[in-house]
């Protein structure tokens, strides 16, 4: 990094930077006593520390905007792939392959009752088989019309999980990046704050000029907006690294639904189809038993469903009643979540306060100061 004078800060300010006056880097230095950069810059691979270096020593501090501009070109890279993700999935119905299983699931069952209600226990076995023909043949439609919607749901889901892929990777880029950047404006301004900054404080004291003060002042409040510009590009990083997992348990979900109308598709609707074909079977076998032997036959056969069917229902009916409404793990995390939101509250509240506290004193150090070299200088002159 080049050297610099109070010259050079001079010529280099705005109308914005001489309106605002210094404040405290109390903020900062608590932040930087959980990691340093130094101790995050010897985590990154060697590429990754010399990219930060090389970004680092060609970082010009005095430029104008440069604690509003830093980063933003990486900021509008996330802005971009994000608008591209939300236009791709705006229109679509992410519940639309949930709502097909759970209506074929309905086709299904209603089909299977529907033959068992319809079982004679005595009077003519043709025309009952017949009607239960006729309505698996609707049924069969309105299965293999669900099966057409299921397998274009089944297309897009597998496009999403590879749209999925993609945007983690593109995440976990953007977050190496946001991280280079922010480790590499850290060291640019630590450097600087420990090798210029005090050459810049002992010109500006020696000159005895209160505008060069000033201009020492303003510049100060230069470094501190960049400092909170690094803050920012750091806490988004953090996002993108919150990001990730929840792209994954998306992905996740995504896929067991493929997998699931995978399975519906090639193994159990098949089997419903034999089944179908074997319960036609049985019936027309039934035609040439006799009346009685047909009626205890059928009469066994409907106990046994309706056994079987009392089970099930108790087993699920018992099964939904146990679980509670709301889980334990949800209450925990919601509770989690508020203490965490109080204690962060207070925690705000007390840095405010004590960065006010301290602004205020420094400021009244300021007016005495000044108040002081006026003095000074004025006995100067009238001597």
């Amino acid at each position: 990094m080049k050297e610099i004078s109070l010259s050079d800060l001079a010529g280099s300010k705005t109308s914005a930077d001489l309106a605002t006056g210094g404040t405290t880097n109390s903020m900062i230095e608590e932040a930087a006593q959980d990691s340093s950069p130094a101790a995050q810059l010897a985590k990154l691979p060697e590429a990754d520390r010399a990219r930060v270096e090389q970004m680092a020593n060609s970082l010009d501090l005095t430029r104008d905007g440069i604690e509003s501009s830093y980063g933003k070109d990486v900021q509008r890279a996330t802005s971009t792939f994000a608008d591209d993700i939300l236009s791709r999935t705006r229109s679509k119905d992410v519940g639309e392959a949930g709502e097909l299983l759970q209506g074929l699931l309905v086709t299904v069952d209603e089909a299977e009752l529907g033959a068992v209600k319809r079982i004679p226990i005595i009077g003519t076995v043709a025309v009952n088989i017949n009607k239960l023909r006729r309505r698996y043949e609707k049924v069969s439609t309105q299965i293999d019309d669900i099966i057409g919607k299921l397998e274009r749901s089944q297309t897009q889901l597998v496009s999403d999980i590879s749209l999925f892929n993609t945007m983690y990777d593109r995440n976990a880029e953007q977050y190496r990046e946001l991280k280079i950047t922010v480790l590499a404006g850290k060291k640019a301004l630590d450097d600087f704050n420990a090798n210029q900054l005090p050459k810049l404080e002992a010109e500006a004291q020696a000159s005895g000029d209160p505008m060069q003060a000033q201009v020492l002042s303003d510049f100060k409040s230069k470094l501190e907006r960049f400092a909170k510009r690094l803050d920012d590009l750091d806490r988004v990083s953090v996002i993108c690294l919150q990001t990730a997992p929840q792209i994954k348990i998306i992905q996740n979900a995504d896929q067991m639904v493929c997998d699931k109308i995978d399975t519906t598709i090639s193994t159990t609707i098949p089997v419903w189809k034999s089944q179908m074909v074997i319960a036609l079977g049985l019936e027309n076998q039934r035609q040439a038993l006799d009346l009685q032997k047909k009626t205890d036959d059928v009469t066994n056969k409907l106990l046994e469903r309706n056994a079987r069917a009392l089970h099930q229902g108790a087993v699920d009916a018992e099964k939904a009643n146990q679980r509670s409404v709301v889980d334990i793990e949800t209450l925990e995390k919601v509770n989690a979540e508020l203490i965490s939101t109080l204690k962060e509250t207070v925690q705000i509240q007390q840095e405010g306060k004590a960065n006010r506290a301290a602004a205020e004193t420094k400021m009244r150090q300021l007016e005495s100061d000044l108040k002081t070299a006026l003095i000074e200088n004025a006995q100067s002159l009238g001597r």
